[in-house]
């Protein structure tokens, strides 16, 4: 069956005509995981397009049925090999969908992730051309960090800890199946 629309929420938005389904949008989570070992980070650098040569954070998206602390953990494993557990959250960026912004409306929230070995990082050598540790001094002298990031990077290591909003157990009436909830 094709879709009309039909007002929902103050706006026209796509919807069937013979059942009460109605689209609300394209929505995506992603993570990174900030991994700090003797003051120095964890970086990766892309092999792949988009930004292949770049440095950033380990991450990527969450499945749909995978919980946001668990896809974190698994992305810093996959892609540089070390693995760390979830601490709390430092960070989050909105990005709108269009012409500047993906395809669709993303949310990417930032972990800072406490490493549970002293291993030195591995990468596959394709979707990650390399990965390492380094400190704020020489991520200074290395060409095309991200943004994001350096910011990200920065707020984990000036937060202290206790500072950040940490995976909570729900309290009484507040739990429900595939529920996480962070606070301070």
């Amino acid at each position: 069956m094709t879709l009309t629309t039909k007002e929902d929420g103050g706006r026209e938005r796509p919807a069937c005509p013979a059942c009460d389904y109605v689209h609300y949008g394209e929505f995506s989570i992603g993570c990174a995981g900030v991994v700090i070992r003797e003051e120095r980070a964890l970086l990766v650098q892309r092999g792949w397009q988009p930004f292949a040569g770049s440095w950033q954070l380990p991450g990527g998206y969450a499945e749909h049925d995978e919980p946001l602390a668990e896809a974190v953990e698994r992305e810093v494993l996959e892609e540089a090999g070390i693995e760390a557990r979830v601490r709390d959250v430092i960070a989050f960026r909105h990005a709108l969908a269009g012409p500047m912004g993906g395809p669709s409306t993303n949310i990417y929230v930032v972990f800072r992730l406490d490493p549970l070995g002293d291993g030195e990082p591995r990468f596959d050598g394709d979707e990650i051309a390399n990965a390492g540790f380094f400190s704020l001094a020489e991520m200074a002298g290395m060409q095309q960090v991200q943004g994001l990031s350096k910011w990200a990077i920065e707020k984990a290591l000036r937060a202290g800890d206790g500072h950040g909003l940490r995976l909570e157990q729900p309290g009484q009436g507040m739990g429900r199946p595939g529920w996480q909830l962070f606070g301070v």
